[in-house]
């Protein structure tokens, strides 16, 4: 569609937006010079840089309906769907579940959202591609919360149900890959962690999930919150199977236009020796010592611990006090960061990578008609960070981005000094499933991301792997590593699994 020059009256409007005290005069000469300049974008229409992508390999696919809730007893899908791999990859013949906001050509995505549903990808996610090419079968979209915007397991398409007990939720916001994992719907499944989103309903479902370290993982093709922070990751039945997809999905992103050097990458399932013998584990008192934490998961997060020290790792306390304000630090870059991303119609601006044209003129289209069906768990920091741009003029969103370079340096000094951080992934139970509990409630602080959203700031690699249960609850135990060293983390995490499995 050609691009219509302002006239003057939209241009008068725009610059008492931008605190223009613009003329007549100079508005008459302004809208001339507009007009010609319009050109340029024409000049940007004549090309087709689509055509000259990958992802629309001509792979024998359907797209599939939605799932009937007879067929669906957790509420863990939106869609089915199947798009056929490649014969003979190391995934070949694996059921893989894709997070729905994640791109898979032809199949409605809705990011768990009213407000979207019904947009249609025309483009397989990088991540999509590397599993299709890796063998596995794309099985459907899993259900996740509204947008991506809280961690409980809220769609709104109805709450995701744990699947060891209906009473409570599934965590999110990728609750519908941990539950299809967890009751073998799948071999694995793709989530993408903001600030939990793998880990967290990982941890309570009782299955492994792993946030790979920052640009390990290309994110292209993901629909996200904020690009600073987002990771797609893999959701696995055991470590093995995570590490496995991680070795299909990891390597530079060719998309993007990066000057520093590929991404080092490594078979992953390989480095599963079985061996902890020489590694340190800094157990993180801040990490345990939380307010809001409930004992009994503390204590089986510290028992877990204790086994990796049985199977022969050196297990010390270490302290960093900044990271019991990190959940805050986050929250404040996020307000303004989202703003940007929404603003940015769904991505955001300046990241130097392939954009999405068909999400971005349905976001925009979508949002603009339908804004007051987002959860009110993207509406308050949209409103925050709108308030904190337009009064306080970006600063304190800077200065929270200060502190994540102050805190990814601390987190790394102790990281010097030990091989890895282990703390609960949360320091409490699943939360109950409660009909009458409004959304605005669900906003109140609770502890559930206190541990998991300082390691998507800094972007170092983590994973949760089940570590015994409570009252019949799985609980899970966060280890962390010095980023590019997931193999290590996967390594600890394997032992812990073997051990608590004897």
């Amino acid at each position: 569609m050609p691009i219509r020059p302002p006239t003057a009256d939209a241009l008068q409007e725009l610059g008492d937006d931008l605190y223009l005290d613009l003329t007549d005069e100079e508005l008459a000469i302004y809208e001339e010079l507009a007009e010609d300049r319009i050109e340029s974008f024409e000049t940007v229409l004549s090309y087709d840089p689509e055509s000259r992508l990958g992802g629309t390999e001509p792979r024998e696919r359907s797209a599939g309906a939605r799932v009937p809730d007879e067929a669906d007893p957790y509420n863990a899908w939106v869609s089915d769907c199947h798009v056929e791999g490649d014969p003979g990859g190391d995934l070949d013949g694996w059921r893989v579940g894709m997070k729905d906001n994640v791109c898979v050509a032809g199949v409605e995505m809705t990011c768990g959202s009213q407000v979207v549903e019904g947009y249609v990808p025309d483009r397989d996610a990088t991540v999509v591609t590397r599993v299709l090419e890796a063998g596995a079968d794309v099985v459907g979209k899993t259900n996740m919360d509204d947008m991506a915007m809280t961690t409980t397991g809220h769609s709104a398409f109805g709450p995701i149900l744990n699947p060891h007990d209906e009473g409570h939720l599934a965590g999110g916001s990728s609750g519908g890959s941990a539950v299809a994992v967890a009751t073998g719907d799948v071999d694995a499944a793709i989530g993408s962690d903001q600030g939990g989103s793998v880990r967290i309903p990982a941890a309570f479902c009782g299955v492994v999930g792993h946030k790979p370290t920052y640009g390990l993982v290309p994110y292209t093709g993901c629909i996200g919150i904020e690009h600073v922070i987002d990771h797609p990751g893999p959701i696995g039945p055991d470590v093995e199977s995570v590490a496995r997809v991680l070795s299909a999905i990891a390597g530079s992103n060719e998309r993007a236009i990066r000057d520093h050097a590929p991404v080092p990458v490594e078979r992953y399932e390989d480095a599963l020796d079985g061996d902890v013998d020489g590694l340190t584990v800094g157990v993180l008192d801040e990490g345990f010592d939380r307010d809001g934490a409930e004992a009994p998961v503390v204590e089986r997060a510290s028992a877990a611990v204790d086994e990796l020290a049985d199977a022969g790792a050196t297990v010390e306390s270490v302290s960093e006090p900044m990271h019991l304000d990190a959940d805050d630090i986050h929250s404040v870059a996020s307000s303004e960061g989202m703003l940007d991303a929404m603003l940015g119609e769904g991505l955001g601006h300046g990241w130097k990578a392939w954009y999405n044209t068909s999400w971005i003129e349905s976001f925009g289209k979508f949002r603009r008609a339908q804004s007051d069906d987002f959860p009110a768990a993207l509406k308050l920091p949209l409103l925050v960070g709108a308030y904190t741009n337009q009064r306080y003029h970006s600063r304190y969103y800077a200065r929270a981005m200060n502190l994540t370079v102050e805190m990814t340096e601390r987190y790394d000094a102790l990281l010097d000094e030990v091989d890895l951080l282990a703390m609960p992934t949360t320091v409490t139970r699943p939360p109950e499933r409660d009909p009458d509990r409004d959304q605005y409630d669900w906003l109140r602080a609770e502890p559930v991301v206190d541990n998991t959203t300082p390691f998507n700031r800094t972007g170092h690699p983590a994973v949760s792997v089940p570590a015994g249960r409570v009252d019949g609850l799985p609980v899970g135990l966060m280890l962390v590593g010095e980023r590019f060293d997931d193999a290590t983390v996967l390594n600890a995490a394997s032992v812990l699994e073997s051990a608590l499995a004897s």
